[in-house]
């Protein structure tokens, strides 16, 4: 077994508690919040969490691979860039969500995928909601990587792999995080939807909302 010193092995465990707390950031809880179907299941749920939780991950991880271990230098504008990306992407989804809201729950669909099989999914709306969650994590990855990054090198001091090695970690407590999260308010709000259908629809406009005003302010602050 192999022993850390115990100043990598603060860091590391550092890594992961953060990852915790980044993953709770409002841009990020709205986006999960807004991504999801309201009649979706458990496991739907925590599948599009994941999703985000991952693509989040990837966007870090590649970044930091360029950094630490290419010794490339990334543009200084693209964590920027991504950002205001970001804005436009929670006013569209709060959009979406206003409009799920106005013409009511949509009716199941058979969507076909060939030889591959078929599926239902909310006609309508994108038969790949997971893909969609992949592709707003790696924005939010993207956008976070400047901050994100500025602890990376203190841990890659001696060792770049020890520098990844806490992204990596960071990422866990992130997919972590979301997962739990992901899960109560899922959880919460099918369980509200059956207690009382309009409480739980008035919540969604404060959701949808929010995120809005969310994407606003950052494309007002870039």
């Amino acid at each position: 077994m192999i022993a850390l010193p115990t100043q990598t092995l603060s860091l590391l465990t550092m890594g992961f508690g953060l990852g915790l707390l980044h993953a709770l950031d409002p841009d990020h809880v709205l986006a999960v919040a807004n991504l999801g179907d309201a009649s979706a299941g458990r496991r739907a749920t925590l599948g599009f969490c994941g999703r985000w939780a991952l693509g989040h991950g990837l966007a870090l991880l590649v970044i930091g691979a360029l950094v630490l271990l290419a010794g490339m230098a990334v543009p200084s504008d693209l964590s920027a860039g991504a950002e205001h990306l970001v804005g436009w992407v929670l006013i569209a989804l709060g959009v979406t969500t206003l409009w799920r809201l106005w013409a009511g729950e949509a009716p199941l669909q058979l969507h076909c995928h060939g030889i591959d099989g078929t599926h239902l999914h909310v006609a309508g709306l994108p038969a790949h909601q997971g893909r969609r969650a992949l592709l707003v994590g790696l924005l939010h990855g993207t956008a976070g990587s400047a901050s994100l990054l500025a602890l990376a090198p203190i841990a890659a001091a001696a060792n770049p792999w020890v520098g990844m090695a806490y992204l990596l970690l960071f990422a866990a407590g992130v997919l972590t995080a979301m997962l739990a999260c992901g899960g109560l308010l899922g959880e919460g709000l099918r369980r509200l939807r059956r207690w009382r259908l309009g409480v739980a629809a008035g919540l969604r406009l404060l959701v949808a909302l929010a995120a809005m005003a969310f994407g606003w302010s950052l494309l007002r602050a870039g």
